[in-house]
């Protein structure tokens, strides 16, 4: 008779399996992504947690010459009256002796001290890690992540590319605090050239005529839209070609997700 192990905890049954990608460990036994799911369009990225000792979480992230620290404290109690769901802030600050990108268009300065494009991407990133928590798991507490941009070059590389490996870096660093989620946010970042209708993803060169996208996804959710910012001629964007912007974010956050997902397991 086939008896159940009572003491073993089961998965759901209808658990997804995650993509793993390709391990950066020389002595990792796993096998080579095939040759369909590689991408030469994504640049080699570098990504470590834990590195902020004070932090609940914390992930370090490199891709060229970006380099992007993310902290998150909580879930911290907070005083006064009671609320049934955690609150949930992000504040990214750039250090002052960094070039904001289109610094010329937003370059004014809200009450919280931070630079418009620095609430426009804290805005951005909020909302699209905002439907993978669990608030309701957190009464009474605050969750705050922290993002410090501390190197980025702004005439080589693009706000919105800037925002894409930010959404990546944050969830990391969700991950590595223990906070329950939904699923794990990863985005994706693509250029749209009207002229040779080329599609281009991870690409920081902006030429006359691109029309740039960044797409945030929760894929084992059905790849769930949580965010998504669009750049250039919005009067020349159909239903077709914002598909088309979409669908590429999309292969993108798929692949960065897989190579986490194996960060993340191997860690």
């Amino acid at each position: 008779m086939n008896v159940q192990d009572r003491r073993r905890l089961l998965g759901p049954p209808n658990a997804k399996v995650p993509k793993l990608g390709q391990s950066s460990d020389p002595n990792s036994s796993q096998e080579p992504i095939a040759e369909s799911e590689k991408s030469n369009d994504i640049r080699n990225f570098f990504i470590k947690t834990g590195l902020i000792n004070n932090a609940n979480g914390s992930s370090y992230f490199e891709i060229d010459d970006t380099i992007i620290e993310v902290g998150v404290f909580g879930p911290r109690p907070i005083r006064g009256s009671f609320i049934d769901r955690a609150s949930f802030s992000v504040e990214c600050k750039f250090l002052p002796y960094i070039n904001q990108p289109m610094s010329q268009i937003f370059n004014n300065q809200d009450k919280s001290h931070l630079s418009n494009i620095e609430t426009k991407i804290s805005t951005y990133v909020e909302t699209a890690l905002l439907s993978s928590i669990l608030l309701e798991k957190y009464p009474k507490s605050t969750i705050d992540i922290f993002i410090n941009v501390i190197s980025f070059n702004s005439s080589k590389n693009s706000l919105l590319n800037l925002i894409n490996w930010t959404i990546n870096s944050s969830s990391v660093a969700l991950v590595n605090s223990g906070i329950e989620l939904k699923d794990l946010v990863t985005s994706g970042q693509v250029i749209y050239n009207e002229k040779s209708e080329e599609l281009r993803k991870d690409c920081s060169i902006i030429n006359d005529g691109d029309i740039e996208c960044v797409a945030s996804f929760m894929n084992m959710k059905n790849n769930e839209i949580v965010a998504f910012w669009i750049e250039g001629d919005k009067n020349e964007i159909n239903e077709n070609k914002l598909n088309n912007l979409i669908n590429g974010c999309n292969d993108m956050s798929k692949i960065i997700r897989q190579n986490i997902n194996s960060y993340l397991l191997n860690n």
